[in-house]
């Protein structure tokens, strides 16, 4: 599923996709590669709104398993067994994506955003192929 972005900043949009998903009692992956988003996506969970906390952990591959419902990883992973993927960054790999049961990915405005949805298009194309 993809979401349209008014801009080019997604954080506060993807934490508030992963609290409605949260709260459905859905256990989520957010990809995030970069580092500093990651970080970024870290303490927004813990305060972007004063009674709103979402439990989380900032994976890592030494972490193993994991029981917490929603799980930021950087690598292809799903150490909580999530249905749900969240990307919060560039495009993940092709091939893990297509282990959840559902996506959701935010769309900018702009030449980036045709180039995304395009993307997203071609992926549903080949997994529909597949399944």
């Amino acid at each position: 599923m993809t979401h349209s972005l008014p801009s080019s900043k997604r954080a506060g949009l993807v934490v508030r996709e992963v609290e409605r998903l949260y709260a459905e009692g859905r256990k989520i992956v957010v990809w995030a590669a970069d580092d500093r988003l990651r970080t970024v996506l870290d303490e927004y969970l813990w305060t972007y709104e004063e009674l709103a906390f979402v439990p989380h952990s900032v994976w890592t591959k030494e972490m193993g398993e994991v029981i917490d419902p929603v799980v930021l990883v950087g690598q292809e992973a799903n150490p909580n067994g999530a249905e749900a993927l969240v990307v919060a960054d560039e495009l993940p790999p092709e091939e893990w994506v297509s282990t959840f049961d559902e996506v959701h990915d935010f769309i900018p405005p702009g030449d980036e955003g045709v180039e995304r949805e395009a993307w997203w298009t071609r992926w549903r194309e080949a997994h529909r192929e597949k399944s």
